[in-house]
C-alpha cells in the first residue's frame, strides 16, 4: 500500500507539527510502550529495537500529520463557502 500525497502540501506541516508530533510519540513509545530504558545497548539487537521503535514512531507521526492537514484543509474549504440564504 502506498500513500501518495499531493505536491501542494505545505512544507510547514512537515517541519512544525510533524517534529512536535514525532517527539511526543517517540518519547511515549520509547519510555512507556516499549520501555527501552530497561534494556542495555551492548548488543546489536537492542540498537535494532530502538531503530524499529523510531521507525514506527515516524510512520505514526506522518500519518497524524496528514490527518491534521486533511482536517485543516477541509475546515478551510467548509468555512470559505458562502452561506446561501434559502427562502422559507
Amino acid at each position: 500500500m502506498e500513500l501518495h500525497l499531493p505536491r501542494f502540501i505545505n512544507n510547514f506541516y512537515w517541519w512544525c507539527p510533524f517534529t512536535i508530533i514525532f517527539i511526543i510519540i517517540g518519547y511515549h513509545n520509547i519510555f512507556n510502550n516499549w520501555e527501552l530504558q530497561l534494556y542495555g545497548f551492548n548488543e546489536l539487537e537492542d540498537l535494532g529495537r530502538l531503530l524499529f521503535v523510531l521507525c514506527i514512531s515516524l510512520c505514526e507521526s506522518s500519518l497524524i500529520t496528514v490527518i491534521v492537514w486533511w482536517v485543516i484543509k477541509s475546515l478551510k474549504r467548509i468555512l470559505s463557502k458562502p452561506i446561501e440564504e434559502s427562502d422559507f
